[in-house]
């Protein structure tokens, strides 16, 4: 039987497999012989020998997760709070993938997946489309807690960020971009969604919402070339 990388096998495969091994074949040739790993042949050896080991290992992978009940809590916490109301750091008004996992280990002492934090927090994350470039707000006094994860470990870097040097430069920056503001949308309100398409010559391109491709479009430098957008590039002689 040729090794194949979707090959299963059922339960009576694995139980000769275990019997053979443990019965001093080597797993290599058992590997051959039914089309799988050695590796996977000696997984099942460990599992024969000390099944309690591999019997925590699962309850502690199921410790893990977050039951039914525990996610409609979480979901729910997420839709009516920020990071802000929970302190967590960096204190923020929108949530971020950190914040959730934080937030997991604060409410019910776990550490879910990667996946479950993604499925429940980017709903209530920030989107491109819902940007509104709205009147500058003024600086909240600095507190350790704003200062992210990875720079909080540096003396240096903290000392300077609770300085009163530190503060005058978020002002003056506030400052400046209030002046910016005024001088760009001056007369305007807030962005609203009716206002929005008159704004976005002057955002930033990266802050412009991005628009559904059609099939075979051009995009980039390419975008107003001529001929079809399935011509194969031309390829250059050897000299």
């Amino acid at each position: 039987m040729s090794p194949s990388p979707k090959h299963r096998l059922n339960q009576d495969q694995r139980d000769e497999i275990t019997r053979r091994v443990l019965a001093g074949e080597m797993a290599t040739s058992l590997g051959a012989e039914f089309g799988v790993t050695r590796a996977y042949v000696a997984l099942l050896k460990a599992q024969a020998l000390d099944p309690e080991r591999f019997t925590r290992k699962a309850e502690a992978k199921l410790s893990l997760k977050l039951t039914d009940k525990q996610l409609e809590e979480f979901r729910k916490v997420l839709s009516s709070s920020t990071p802000e109301d929970h302190d967590l750091i960096p204190t923020s008004e929108k949530w971020s993938l950190e914040h959730g996992h934080q937030l997991a280990w604060k409410l019910f002492k776990k550490r879910p997946s990667v996946r479950t934090i993604k499925e429940c927090v980017t709903p209530f994350m920030p989107r491109r489309a819902d940007f509104r470039f709205t009147r500058p707000v003024p600086p909240k006094p600095h507190h350790i807690n704003q200062i992210p994860l990875e720079f909080a470990s540096d003396p240096d870097y903290v000392a300077y960020y609770l300085s009163p040097i530190c503060e005058q430069i978020a002002w003056r920056e506030y400052e400046w971009a209030v002046k910016d503001w005024d001088e760009r949308f001056a007369g305007r309100e807030d962005a609203g969604p009716d206002q929005e398409p008159a704004m976005t010559e002057d955002l930033p391109a990266q802050m412009i919402p991005e628009k559904p491709l059609v099939p075979g479009q051009r995009t980039g430098k390419h975008a107003h070339s001529k001929g079809s957008p399935f011509t194969p590039p031309k390829r250059r002689k050897r000299r």
